[in-house]
């Protein structure tokens, strides 16, 4: 038996760097078992289709970062909101960024499909502690 909280956890960040020290931190923390790394939104929004098809494991945790070119963290959910509909089971979903935007976080705070707006640089054990 796996003493990993997740198997499966998509990581969708622009940032090589932060996506590299993400990956690590889940990792070390035993969060997921396997991290899938996807540098955009369109990217992962194809990758999750993917999953769909069963061509690649559906995710149990989403990190989405907000800050994105080309399409943000909110461009993404509102493609995502059709994909999850076509899912047995949603995978839990953070939304993580060093925004200070007023307007960011009430939008955060507002859709359904996200837990939590985590801050950069990701803590662990923060992550952890909404998932108990």
């Amino acid at each position: 038996m796996s003493d990993f909280i997740f198997a499966n956890c998509l990581l969708i960040d622009d940032n090589p760097v932060d996506r590299f020290v993400n990956q690590r931190l889940l990792a070390h923390h035993r969060v997921a078992q396997n991290i899938t790394e996807i540098g955009g939104g369109k990217e992962a929004l194809d990758y999750l289709q993917d999953c769909l098809l069963g061509t690649h494991p559906m995710p149990d945790l989403i990190l989405l970062d907000l800050m994105m070119p080309e399409m943000d963290g909110f461009e993404f959910l509102r493609h995502y909101n059709l994909w999850v509909s076509k899912t047995e089971k949603a995978p839990k979903l953070f939304m993580v960024s060093s925004t200070e935007d007023d307007r960011d976080l009430k939008r955060a705070r507002e859709n359904t499909h996200i837990i939590r707006l985590l801050r950069k640089p990701l803590i662990p054990e923060i992550l952890i502690g909404y998932l108990a």
